[in-house]
């Protein structure tokens, strides 16, 4: 017998009935240690609260039934190759009776007994082989006393047996309803129950682990709870009055009502939101106290580079290079997010920042995350910071120029080099990086986007402005992302007109055909998106190479290119150089044209297989074209006339609005990895919901409170040690 006493801290083998193979299951489900058993919690409830007369029992609902064994027979059979126990169980109580099936537990005959009291939970079904309804006749039926004839005295004693008549009968008819592989308990004098008579917690299972097994090692457990540190301060849980840790943990997982449940699950939601905005602004005020390469202001430069420029920038363009210019004339690190819909001229913010640090003498690294964004970008900035300041580093240039552009980021000369993850090599450093951009920051992890950073061999920390073309919820604005200081650009460049959308069954293909075929002799351009580079016998979808084919079939006299993946970097460029001169009116592409296209004169979109794509993945293949001042079209084309009903296809159709397409998938889909949930250790959230604005709210203003007054957090050393975690689990010794 082991004698060492149980902590929150001991293994799971250390628990009685868990050895070395429930173990492993269990570590499945992320439970390693006793105090995983309780910081584990249900995914739903059933309310088994209620216990119900036999009589009273409806088909399809979950209900509790406390009765009394009447038979047990128990019937070997086989299904297929294997051998199956069923055991027939009739139930009653003083109400009717129940038929009750269990398989293979061969323990459980052994443990029924005539007259034995149970308590079962689970759903009723109506009984196939049942006879007339067990019910309980209603006064006045045949079975009961005459309705117009005189009651004298006795007349208690009559309806007394009248009802045991009634009883009697009811209890030898065949039973109405029946349950299958019910939860079971028996009647004890405790009065207690885990798995039936109450709201049941229901829990994540995997091979091995069922919930009734999780139910029974928590309540065991639950004691230790004890030990857990109140570490909510008072004055939180007073103003959100919020429960205490130990009672919102055992109401978690047993609660007495559905009322102490709801507060528990406030509890611990605003626990698990409250150490996220703790988290990000000890983050944020680390990250201040930084040192960075102060880039002074120049008005005459900031004229000048914007009179030079082939358009009028936007009210949002504007207050975002305010924004970015302020940032970069402190000493302290600037860590700003750029987040603005497709076409909303991210870009041009870009380069005004690049510009501006170029100025200065000093370095630029912009991370892009496809070669092909990469490729435009430094041919973009080319053109206004001039050649000689822009370099490319990817992963598809030969050894000896990687190295060169390598030396030169290393010399004191002025340089802004674009680049995939070949900038996030060991051997690229940089002497002196002032700025590091990072596009669509939500495809790099935060291991890459901290290697980037430490690119820079000086003692300053360099400017990070990250920049995303997928609008982010508020919710994730104050979460994810609430270490960052944001800027917003909600307005279009002038002229620009709404992408008119629609979703397109199969009988409507002609028409769309011979609308597309207009556009193209007009002159204009057309994208085809295709969900696969081959053909495939499991998937029901065109391929982009069988697209191409038809394409070139379907409009013969209009020059067709292929675009993918697997295409070589040469052949890749040269689609998209031919594209953007028009040698090409039609291009067929896979997902690699998400982003970094901008080909203003391209007014159609046409997406194949489009349920097969996420909402905010359809907003950006839509915002490669409506880039110029022409109508723009864009047509979803679902692979079965079930798809027409798509919830994202529906959702894209009816706006153009990238923050309400964010808010609508955020909500289809959760966070994610479209917003770098997961990558950034938000994914473990099992309580909270990112979506829960007004617990988010509380939260932060909760955080912000406290760290105004404990700035380091000396006073509340459980919570500083919450925060160094580099998970964010409720973890306690």
């Amino acid at each position: 017998m082991n004698s060492v006493p149980l902590r929150l801290s001991s293994p799971v083998t250390a628990v009685a009935r868990v050895g070395p193979a429930k173990a492993k299951f269990l570590g499945k489900l992320g439970i390693t240690h006793v105090r995983d058993f309780l910081y584990t919690f249900p995914r739903r409830y059933d309310d088994f609260s209620k216990i119900t007369p036999i009589a009273k029992l409806e088909a399809g609902e979950k209900m509790t039934v406390r009765g009394r064994v009447k038979s047990v027979k128990s019937v070997w059979g086989w299904r297929g190759k294997q051998r199956l126990l069923r055991i027939f169980v009739d139930l009653e109580d003083d109400t009717g009776l129940l038929s009750v099936t269990w398989y293979n537990l061969r323990f459980l005959p052994r443990q029924l007994w005539k007259g034995r009291e149970l308590f079962i939970a689970g759903e009723i079904e109506n009984n196939d082989t049942g006879g007339p309804a067990g019910r309980i006749p209603a006064r006045g039926n045949s079975e009961g006393p005459h309705p117009e004839r005189s009651r004298g005295a006795g007349e208690a004693e009559l309806d007394a047996g009248l009802e045991r008549t009634r009883r009697d009968r009811t209890r030898n008819m065949p039973p109405q309803f029946r349950m299958r592989s019910p939860a079971l308990e028996f009647a004890d004098k405790s009065g207690e129950h885990t798995h039936t008579a109450r709201i049941t917690p229901v829990y994540s299972e995997t091979y091995g682990v069922t919930s009734r097994f999780l139910r029974y090692q928590v309540k065991q457990l639950l004691p230790l709870v004890r030990s857990v540190p109140e570490y909510l301060p008072d004055a939180i849980r007073q103003r959100h009055q919020l429960m205490g840790i130990h009672q919102a943990i055992e109401a978690a997982h047993f609660p007495s009502s559905s009322q102490e449940l709801a507060a528990a699950k406030l509890r611990l939601r605003f626990d698990e939101l409250f150490f996220l905005q703790l988290a990000a602004l000890v983050r944020r005020r680390n990250y201040q106290q930084q040192v960075a390469l102060p880039i002074p202001a120049n008005s005459a430069l900031t004229k000048k580079f914007i009179a030079r420029l082939p358009f009028t920038l936007t009210g949002a363009q504007h207050t975002a290079l305010q924004e970015i210019t302020a940032d970069l004339g402190k000493a302290v690190p600037m860590n700003r997010l750029l987040q603005g819909d497709v076409g909303s001229g991210k870009s041009v913010v870009a380069l005004y920042a690049a510009h501006l640090t170029l100025e200065a003498g000093s370095t630029v690294l912009y991370l892009a995350p496809t070669e092909i964004l990469a490729r435009q970008q430094a041919a973009s900035f080319s053109q206004t910071l001039g050649q000689h300041r822009v370099a490319l580093l990817i992963g598809a240039l030969t050894k000896k120029a990687k190295q060169t552009i390598k030396q030169r980021l290393q010399s004191n000369q002025p340089l802004c080099v674009v680049g995939t993850h070949a900038l996030l090599q060991e051997d690229v450093t940089v002497s002196r990086c002032a700025l590091s951009i990072i596009d669509e920051q939500h495809r790099f992890g935060v291991a890459q986007r901290s290697a980037l950073q430490k690119a820079a061999t000086t003692d300053n920390t360099p400017h990070l402005l990250s920049m995303t073309a997928t609008p982010i919820p508020r919710t994730l604005n104050l979460t994810v992302y609430g270490d960052l200081d944001i800027s917003v650009l909600d307005e279009l460049p002038p002229g620009r007109q709404p992408i008119k959308t629609q979703i397109v069954s199969p009988g409507e293909r002609d028409q769309v055909a011979l609308h597309i075929l207009e556009e193209l002799h007009q002159g204009r351009q057309a994208y085809v998106i295709a969900p696969l580079i081959d053909e495939s016998e499991k998937l029901e979808v065109r391929s982009a190479k069988q697209t191409a084919d038809e394409m070139q079939k379907l409009f013969p006299d209009i020059a067709v290119g292929l675009l993918h993946g697997q295409m070589s970097s040469d052949a890749k460029e040269a689609s998209l150089r031919n594209f953007n001169a028009g040698a090409l009116q039609l291009l067929v592409a896979t997902a690699v044209v998400e982003v970094g296209i901008d080909v203003p004169n391209a007014t159609i979109m046409m997406i194949e297989g489009a349920e097969r794509f996420g909402l905010a993945q359809l907003h950006q293949f839509r915002g490669r074209v409506g880039r110029g001042k022409a109508q723009s079209y864009c047509y979803l084309f679902p692979s079965s006339e079930a798809g027409i009903k798509n919830p994202r296809l529906q959702t894209l159709a009816r706006t153009t609005d990238g923050f309400i397409i964010a808010e609508e998938d955020l909500k289809l889909r959760g966070p994610g990895e479209m917003y770098g949930v997961v990558q950034s250790g938000f994914g473990n959230l099992q309580v909270a919901s990112l979506l829960d604005y007004p617990t988010i709210k509380k939260a932060r203003q909760s955080a912000e409170r406290l760290l105004k007054k404990d700035p380091e957090l000396k006073k509340h050393p459980i919570l500083m040690k919450k925060v160094e975690q580099k998970n964010l689990v409720t973890h306690f010794e």
